[in-house]
């Protein structure tokens, strides 16, 4: 099991932190060294569900937590954080597990422009990356996650999102052959990919093509991809690729 190394010279803090004052009397450096001050001297995976509660309380107090890149949270304790393109929607990633080898994750959205820094939960594994793209006028943003079983098998998933109202909400981007999809997901398996070999979800750099590993019924690869080309409104299937 993972354990955070305990640093010499600091006492451990009080969660009275948090409290409604604090976000106008200190800076947000000193804030987060708190908070990695407080977690340092403890296993991490028996505290990493109340950690995500201080940091997101800390998150949505703070007018500039938005442009602030919580170095020292990222670099020891899981936090994975990115931004779109536009520089309007931001995302964390929190890792809730229990130090296993299932992956649990929790992540959520943050946006610029919102009147409040409330954060929105959304439904995705560890968020790998972010892209944006625009239909019908109005900006897309594509997350790619991963969701990890076990050592050995989990989904690869992408997903499409756009703003409203402050509001991150799914929108239906891909057509299959015969429906719409907000979400598609691949399933992975190490039995018959140790290496991962290719991506699962590969998408062009100008975001024309996403390709889908193609599978056959007993998630092994077929060396095909399934291929969704962009257009006004949608990603539509147009075949199989290599």
């Amino acid at each position: 099991m993972k354990k955070i190394l305990k640093i010499a010279g600091f006492s451990v803090l009080s969660v009275g932190f948090l409290n409604h004052s604090y976000a106008n009397t200190t800076t947000l450096s000193v804030l987060e060294q708190q908070i990695y001050t407080q977690y340092a001297v403890q296993d991490f995976y028996t505290v990493n569900q109340k950690f995500e509660s201080d940091v997101v309380k800390l998150i949505e107090k703070n007018a500039d937590s938005y442009t602030y890149r919580f170095p020292k949270l990222t670099e020891n304790f899981g936090l994975s954080i990115r931004y779109t393109p536009d520089q309007l929607l931001k995302t964390y990633t929190f890792d809730v597990g229990g130090g296993g080898t299932m992956g649990t994750y929790s992540s959520y959205a943050q946006f610029k422009n919102a009147p409040k820094k409330k954060l929105q939960a959304i439904e995705t594994g560890f968020i790998r990356s972010v892209d944006q793209i625009t239909m019908s006028g109005q900006p897309i943003y594509l997350i790619q996650s991963y969701y990890k079983g076990d050592s050995c098998v989990g989904a690869y998933q992408i997903q499409a999102y756009k703003q409203q109202k402050n509001q991150l909400n799914p929108v239906p981007i891909f057509q299959t052959k015969n429906k719409k999809l907000d979400t598609i997901s691949v399933d992975y398996n190490c039995q018959y990919d140790a290496e991962r070999k290719g991506d699962y979800i590969r998408v062009s750099k100008d975001l024309k093509f996403i390709d889908i590993k193609l599978l056959d019924q007993n998630t092994k690869p077929t060396g095909k991809y399934l291929r969704y080309q962009k257009n006004n409104n949608n990603y539509q299937y147009i075949g199989t690729v290599k």
